[in-house]
Protein backbone atom coordinates (compact mmCIF):
# COMPACT_ATOMS: atom_id res chain seq x y z
CA UNK A 1 0.00 0.00 0.00
CA UNK A 2 3.46 2.29 -0.28
CA UNK A 3 2.19 3.14 -3.29
CA UNK A 4 -1.04 4.69 -2.67
CA UNK A 5 0.13 7.12 0.41
CA UNK A 6 0.19 10.89 -0.33
CA UNK A 7 3.98 12.17 -0.66
CA UNK A 8 2.89 15.34 1.30
CA UNK A 9 3.95 15.41 4.39
CA UNK A 10 2.74 16.42 7.84
CA UNK A 11 5.10 18.98 7.50
CA UNK A 12 3.74 20.35 4.29
CA UNK A 13 -0.04 19.78 5.63
CA UNK A 14 0.20 21.90 8.90
CA UNK A 15 1.88 24.59 6.79
CA UNK A 16 -1.03 24.69 4.30
CA UNK A 17 -3.56 24.53 6.96
CA UNK A 18 -1.88 27.53 8.32
CA UNK A 19 -2.11 29.47 5.44
CA UNK A 20 -5.91 29.01 4.88
CA UNK A 21 -7.41 29.26 8.19
CA UNK A 22 -5.04 33.08 7.81
CA UNK A 23 -6.62 33.60 4.17
CA UNK A 24 -10.19 32.81 5.50
CA UNK A 25 -9.37 35.21 8.88
CA UNK A 26 -8.33 37.78 6.16
CA UNK A 27 -11.28 37.19 3.72
CA UNK A 28 -14.09 37.30 6.79
CA UNK A 29 -13.14 40.10 9.10
CA UNK A 30 -14.31 39.84 12.24
CA UNK A 31 -14.54 36.19 12.33
CA UNK A 32 -12.25 34.12 14.37
CA UNK A 33 -11.99 30.29 14.09
CA UNK A 34 -12.56 28.58 17.58
CA UNK A 35 -13.24 25.46 18.36
CA UNK A 36 -17.11 24.37 18.85
CA UNK A 37 -18.67 23.99 21.89
CA UNK A 38 -18.17 20.08 22.51
CA UNK A 39 -22.21 20.16 23.38
CA UNK A 40 -22.98 20.78 19.21
CA UNK A 41 -26.16 18.39 18.25
CA UNK A 42 -24.53 15.33 16.11
CA UNK A 43 -20.93 17.06 15.90
CA UNK A 44 -19.71 13.56 16.19
CA UNK A 45 -20.34 9.94 14.31
CA UNK A 46 -20.97 6.86 16.08
CA UNK A 47 -21.46 3.43 14.39
CA UNK A 48 -25.10 3.98 14.74
CA UNK A 49 -25.67 6.72 12.54
CA UNK A 50 -23.45 5.48 9.49
CA UNK A 51 -24.94 7.76 7.18
CA UNK A 52 -25.16 12.11 6.48
CA UNK A 53 -25.73 14.65 4.69
CA UNK A 54 -23.06 16.81 4.57
CA UNK A 55 -24.28 20.16 3.16
CA UNK A 56 -24.91 18.94 -0.89
CA UNK A 57 -22.48 15.62 -0.28
CA UNK A 58 -24.16 11.69 1.00
CA UNK A 59 -21.45 10.39 3.53
CA UNK A 60 -21.97 6.73 3.75
CA UNK A 61 -19.24 4.52 5.94
CA UNK A 62 -19.03 0.98 5.67
CA UNK A 63 -19.12 -1.71 8.25
CA UNK A 64 -15.62 -1.76 9.34
CA UNK A 65 -14.58 1.77 9.91
CA UNK A 66 -13.90 3.10 13.59
CA UNK A 67 -16.20 6.38 14.92
CA UNK A 68 -12.44 7.85 14.85
CA UNK A 69 -12.20 7.45 11.44
CA UNK A 70 -15.47 8.40 10.53
CA UNK A 71 -14.70 11.76 12.19
CA UNK A 72 -10.71 12.43 10.10
CA UNK A 73 -13.10 11.68 7.12
CA UNK A 74 -15.86 14.10 8.06
CA UNK A 75 -13.07 17.02 8.63
CA UNK A 76 -11.09 16.68 5.81
CA UNK A 77 -14.06 16.55 3.50
CA UNK A 78 -15.71 19.74 5.32
CA UNK A 79 -12.58 21.56 4.79
CA UNK A 80 -11.70 20.94 1.67
CA UNK A 81 -15.68 21.51 0.50
CA UNK A 82 -14.97 24.95 1.98
CA UNK A 83 -11.90 25.74 0.49
CA UNK A 84 -12.82 24.63 -2.92
CA UNK A 85 -16.26 27.14 -2.73
CA UNK A 86 -13.98 30.16 -1.32
CA UNK A 87 -11.91 29.04 -4.53
CA UNK A 88 -15.05 28.86 -6.71
CA UNK A 89 -17.82 30.88 -5.65
CA UNK A 90 -21.62 30.31 -6.32
CA UNK A 91 -20.91 26.90 -7.81
CA UNK A 92 -20.41 28.65 -11.34
CA UNK A 93 -17.68 26.11 -12.61
CA UNK A 94 -18.23 22.36 -10.97
CA UNK A 95 -14.90 21.14 -13.18
CA UNK A 96 -13.06 23.79 -10.67
CA UNK A 97 -14.85 23.42 -8.06
CA UNK A 98 -14.12 19.21 -7.99
CA UNK A 99 -10.57 20.33 -8.80
CA UNK A 100 -10.03 23.17 -5.90
CA UNK A 101 -11.53 20.10 -3.46
CA UNK A 102 -9.28 17.35 -4.56
CA UNK A 103 -6.32 19.89 -4.61
CA UNK A 104 -6.93 21.01 -0.77
CA UNK A 105 -7.67 16.98 0.11
CA UNK A 106 -4.23 16.31 -1.42
CA UNK A 107 -2.82 19.61 0.91
CA UNK A 108 -4.15 17.85 3.68
CA UNK A 109 -2.41 14.45 3.15
CA UNK A 110 -4.56 12.28 0.82
CA UNK A 111 -3.35 10.12 -2.20
CA UNK A 112 -5.24 11.12 -5.29
CA UNK A 113 -4.39 9.57 -8.65
CA UNK A 114 -7.14 10.34 -10.81
CA UNK A 115 -9.33 13.57 -10.67
CA UNK A 116 -11.36 12.86 -14.39
CA UNK A 117 -14.17 15.19 -15.11
CA UNK A 118 -16.33 14.06 -17.84
CA UNK A 119 -19.53 14.18 -19.80
CA UNK A 120 -21.40 10.92 -18.57
CA UNK A 121 -22.48 8.78 -21.02
CA UNK A 122 -25.11 5.83 -20.67
CA UNK A 123 -27.12 3.98 -23.49
CA UNK A 124 -30.56 4.27 -21.11
CA UNK A 125 -32.19 7.04 -21.73
CA UNK A 126 -34.37 7.53 -19.09
CA UNK A 127 -31.80 6.96 -15.58
CA UNK A 128 -32.39 7.53 -12.05
CA UNK A 129 -29.87 9.99 -10.25
CA UNK A 130 -29.02 7.05 -7.76
CA UNK A 131 -28.69 4.39 -11.00
CA UNK A 132 -25.88 7.37 -12.46
CA UNK A 133 -24.10 7.48 -8.79
CA UNK A 134 -23.78 3.84 -8.08
CA UNK A 135 -22.45 3.52 -11.57
CA UNK A 136 -19.82 6.16 -10.95
CA UNK A 137 -18.71 4.99 -7.62
CA UNK A 138 -18.16 1.84 -9.59
CA UNK A 139 -16.17 3.15 -11.85
CA UNK A 140 -13.97 4.66 -9.26
CA UNK A 141 -14.25 1.65 -7.49
CA UNK A 142 -12.94 -0.24 -10.68
CA UNK A 143 -9.98 2.15 -10.90
CA UNK A 144 -8.77 1.51 -7.63
CA UNK A 145 -9.77 -2.65 -6.42
CA UNK A 146 -6.65 -3.79 -8.89
CA UNK A 147 -4.77 -2.39 -6.68
CA UNK A 148 -6.25 -2.25 -3.35
CA UNK A 149 -8.18 -5.10 -2.20
CA UNK A 150 -11.66 -4.15 -0.98
CA UNK A 151 -12.16 -1.30 -2.89
CA UNK A 152 -15.15 -3.22 -4.51
CA UNK A 153 -17.53 -2.54 -1.55
CA UNK A 154 -17.57 0.94 -1.92
CA UNK A 155 -20.23 0.61 -4.77
CA UNK A 156 -22.23 -1.56 -2.01
CA UNK A 157 -22.04 1.22 0.84
CA UNK A 158 -23.13 3.41 -1.61
CA UNK A 159 -25.93 2.21 -3.06
CA UNK A 160 -26.92 1.05 0.88
CA UNK A 161 -26.89 4.36 1.64
CA UNK A 162 -29.28 5.77 -1.40
CA UNK A 163 -31.21 3.00 -0.18
CA UNK A 164 -31.28 4.07 3.38
CA UNK A 165 -31.42 7.85 2.21
CA UNK A 166 -35.09 7.20 1.01
CA UNK A 167 -36.64 6.01 4.28
CA UNK A 168 -35.21 9.38 5.95
CA UNK A 169 -37.77 11.84 4.80
CA UNK A 170 -35.98 14.61 6.63
CA UNK A 171 -32.28 13.88 5.49
CA UNK A 172 -33.70 12.92 1.73
CA UNK A 173 -35.57 16.67 1.43
CA UNK A 174 -32.21 18.43 2.77
CA UNK A 175 -30.27 16.96 0.37
CA UNK A 176 -32.82 17.79 -2.13
CA UNK A 177 -32.47 21.56 -1.17
CA UNK A 178 -28.89 21.61 -0.89
CA UNK A 179 -28.42 20.23 -4.15
CA UNK A 180 -30.98 21.77 -6.45
CA UNK A 181 -30.39 25.19 -7.70
CA UNK A 182 -31.47 27.35 -10.56
CA UNK A 183 -28.76 26.22 -12.93
CA UNK A 184 -29.56 22.27 -12.01
CA UNK A 185 -28.26 19.85 -9.86
CA UNK A 186 -24.63 19.63 -8.40
CA UNK A 187 -23.66 16.80 -5.51
CA UNK A 188 -21.57 14.36 -4.65
CA UNK A 189 -22.00 10.90 -2.88
CA UNK A 190 -18.65 10.03 -0.86
CA UNK A 191 -18.59 6.05 0.31
CA UNK A 192 -16.03 5.44 2.92
CA UNK A 193 -14.36 2.08 4.13
CA UNK A 194 -11.08 1.19 5.90
CA UNK A 195 -9.17 -1.09 4.65
CA UNK A 196 -7.39 -4.35 7.08
CA UNK A 197 -4.13 -2.33 7.00
CA UNK A 198 -5.79 0.58 8.37
CA UNK A 199 -5.75 2.98 5.12
CA UNK A 200 -9.27 4.58 4.47
CA UNK A 201 -10.42 4.16 1.14
CA UNK A 202 -13.36 6.77 -0.33
CA UNK A 203 -14.89 7.28 -3.45
CA UNK A 204 -15.98 10.36 -4.74
CA UNK A 205 -18.89 10.32 -7.59
CA UNK A 206 -20.11 14.53 -8.06
CA UNK A 207 -23.04 14.87 -10.77
CA UNK A 208 -23.95 18.52 -12.39
CA UNK A 209 -26.00 18.69 -14.97
CA UNK A 210 -26.46 21.48 -17.63
CA UNK A 211 -29.29 21.96 -20.22
CA UNK A 212 -32.90 20.90 -20.29
CA UNK A 213 -34.69 20.72 -17.35
CA UNK A 214 -36.23 18.35 -14.44
CA UNK A 215 -39.94 17.12 -13.85
CA UNK A 216 -39.20 18.21 -10.72
CA UNK A 217 -39.04 15.80 -8.61
CA UNK A 218 -36.87 14.64 -5.66
CA UNK A 219 -33.78 13.53 -6.02
CA UNK A 220 -32.86 10.05 -5.60
CA UNK A 221 -36.73 9.48 -6.00
CA UNK A 222 -38.56 10.12 -9.19
CA UNK A 223 -35.71 12.78 -11.02
CA UNK A 224 -35.42 11.33 -14.18
CA UNK A 225 -32.59 12.84 -16.60
CA UNK A 226 -33.41 12.30 -19.80
CA UNK A 227 -33.26 15.13 -21.32
CA UNK A 228 -30.26 16.68 -19.66
CA UNK A 229 -26.65 16.36 -20.12
CA UNK A 230 -25.02 15.26 -16.74
CA UNK A 231 -21.12 15.51 -16.01
CA UNK A 232 -19.36 13.22 -13.96
CA UNK A 233 -16.51 13.80 -11.36
CA UNK A 234 -14.83 10.52 -10.08
CA UNK A 235 -11.84 9.79 -8.04
CA UNK A 236 -11.13 7.40 -4.86
CA UNK A 237 -8.71 8.65 -2.55
CA UNK A 238 -7.27 6.82 0.41
CA UNK A 239 -5.62 8.29 3.75
CA UNK A 240 -3.56 7.24 6.33
CA UNK A 241 -5.18 8.49 9.58
CA UNK A 242 -1.40 7.65 11.50
CA UNK A 243 -0.51 10.83 9.57
CA UNK A 244 -3.89 13.07 11.07
CA UNK A 245 -2.60 13.77 14.93
CA UNK A 246 -0.10 16.04 14.25
CA UNK A 247 -2.46 18.29 12.67
CA UNK A 248 -5.51 17.42 14.25
CA UNK A 249 -6.23 20.68 16.63
CA UNK A 250 -5.65 23.22 13.02
CA UNK A 251 -7.81 21.10 11.01
CA UNK A 252 -10.61 20.71 13.68
CA UNK A 253 -10.34 24.68 14.77
CA UNK A 254 -10.45 25.17 10.68
CA UNK A 255 -13.81 22.89 10.37
CA UNK A 256 -15.50 23.52 13.34
CA UNK A 257 -16.34 27.32 12.08
CA UNK A 258 -18.65 25.95 9.33
CA UNK A 259 -19.81 22.51 10.91
CA UNK A 260 -23.35 23.89 11.78
CA UNK A 261 -23.36 24.64 8.57
CA UNK A 262 -22.70 22.18 5.90
CA UNK A 263 -23.50 18.84 8.85
CA UNK A 264 -27.79 18.77 8.21
CA UNK A 265 -28.51 15.14 9.09
CA UNK A 266 -27.27 11.55 10.11
CA UNK A 267 -29.03 8.36 9.35
CA UNK A 268 -28.55 4.72 9.72
CA UNK A 269 -27.32 3.25 6.02
CA UNK A 270 -28.24 -0.14 7.36
CA UNK A 271 -32.02 0.31 7.11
Amino acid sequence: MEVFESSVSVEQSIEFIKQRTQARQTTSPGKRFRRSAATDLDARPTKNLDALVLGNSLVGYGDKITAENMAIIENLITMSKMEASYAVPGGKDPKAWFREFHQCMKALGCFVPDEGYTKYGSASLNLTLDNIIVDIVQTAADAAKAAIPGASVLSAIADSTLSALKKEPEALNLLNVESKNIEGVRLSAIPCEQMANGIILIAVASVDHRGGGNDGGVLFVDWRTSTLDIFQGRSFVTFNPAKYAANQSLIEAYVDEHRRELLKKRFSRRK
